[in-house]
């Protein structure tokens, strides 16, 4: 949850992996994180903070690939979950850790997996951005306070791809991808892709519960991928053995 030493924990591993693949930090003060402060509210993927509540601090962290190109792909997911599930879970019974294996480590894997990809590959058109965010849960604090104090230009963002949910491709491997009408390409970039093969449910909005919503309501074109609901959603059933490890990949 955000604001936990749990937190603390699994942004510190998230650090590491970036430092292992050789991403720069671009957080504050020449680090991974950035740091944000908002009010507890009791409006999970409101927009909305609580007048009355606990001030509780979360960090975003942030790598970055600079090909010194003119312009710079976002790629994100968020880390955060709901702790012991006091606030935002569908679980009926005593406080019990909710790890979130596929919201959202699955959509965190794949921004570690891309950020490791990428950083080997030759793609040199663009910089790219790898941000976890911090406090989705709590109404997309992080990704709303990285557009809202990002030092850079809008203008110069091409485009955002967030992951959330990404663990549990079924066997028809049916795909959700939002955002497919913020930009006039998107619709035949993924109509060309034709292997690996996937059942593509497109979606033109870029509005949406999750960080791609913040990047679209500044103008930035977005596309958000997720592999679909399930009755683990928000309880503590959502866990590692679930995964669908190579659908993820």
């Amino acid at each position: 949850e955000t604001g936990t030493p749990g937190e603390q924990k699994a942004g510190e591993y998230i650090v590491s992996r970036f430092k292992e693949i050789g991403l720069s930090p671009a957080g504050d003060n020449r680090t991974y994180f950035q740091s944000f402060t908002r009010k507890a509210s009791g409006n999970p993927h409101g927009d909305q903070p609580a007048e009355n509540g606990k001030s509780v601090t979360g960090r975003n962290i942030l790598g970055y690939i600079d090909n010194q190109a003119p312009q710079t792909v976002i790629i994100g997911g968020h880390y955060d979950h709901l702790g012991y599930g006091k606030e935002g879970s569908l679980y009926v019974g005593e406080p019990d850790i909710h790890n979130g294996a596929d919201d959202n480590s699955s959509g965190v894997a794949g921004v570690i997996y891309l950020a490791e990809s990428i950083k080997k590959s030759k793609f040199k058109n663009y910089n790219y951005l790898f941000i976890c965010f911090s406090g989705e849960e709590k109404g997309l604090w992080g990704s709303n306070y990285y557009v809202n104090h990002t030092g850079t230009d809008k203008t110069k963002i091409n485009y955002m791809v967030n992951m959330d949910m990404i663990g549990r491709l079924n066997p028809e491997r049916k795909l959700a991808i939002s955002g497919i009408g913020t930009s006039p390409v998107f619709n035949k970039v993924i109509d060309s892709v034709k292997e690996p093969s996937f059942s593509v449910k497109k979606d033109s909005s870029g509005l949406g519960p999750s960080d791609h919503a913040s990047f679209y309501n500044a103008g930035i074109p977005v596309l958000a991928f997720f592999t679909g609901q399930h009755g683990d959603y928000h309880k503590p059933s959502d866990d590692a053995h679930l995964i669908n490890y190579e659908g993820v990949k």
